[in-house]
């Protein structure tokens, strides 16, 4: 995992991994309001954001074959695959001490793969999620958007 720095916020949890052609793969985008609980002090400043995804369930189901109107081809068979993302930010209060504070959550995802056309039903898959990104922009003194671009990928045996 790499630290990233972007106008003046610290990102943890962005992966460092280059892949090449990864044959069984999809992106998942998961965009997000998170405000503070009220028992915290408002926010003046994001300092740090950290966001560490883990997949809890992931289920091969049967689907349709054929390719779509967009050019999505779809095989007959999909990983489903459903997670969840722990999410913490730091933040400067804003009062006269401008004392540190963090708060976090965890914040749910779901996505898919599209499996092989000649997958095997009885192979054995394991399933990864990487953060290839984070944004995140302050709302106002209690709330930050954030978006989070994570990449699943599958391996099979």
């Amino acid at each position: 995992m790499a630290i990233t720095q972007r106008n003046l916020v610290e990102y943890h949890g962005i992966s460092v991994c280059q892949y090449e052609n990864l044959p069984n793969f999809n992106q998942v985008i998961k965009d997000f309001t998170f405000c503070v609980p009220t028992q915290k002090p408002d926010i003046e400043q994001v300092v740090k954001v950290w966001a560490r995804p883990c997949i809890v369930q992931q289920k091969v189901i049967q689907t349709p074959r054929g390719t779509s109107i967009e050019g999505q081809h779809v095989t007959g068979y999909k990983l489903m695959i459903a997670g969840d993302i722990n999410y913490k930010v730091e933040y400067v209060a804003l009062e006269a001490t401008q004392s540190m504070h963090t708060a976090h959550t965890v914040i749910p995802f779901c996505g898919y793969i599209v499996l092989p056309e000649k997958f095997n039903p009885n192979s054995i898959i394991t399933a990864n999620v990487l953060v290839e990104d984070i944004h995140t922009e302050q709302l106002d003194s209690r709330c930050v958007y954030n978006n989070i671009t994570m990449m699943l990928t599958a391996d099979l045996c």
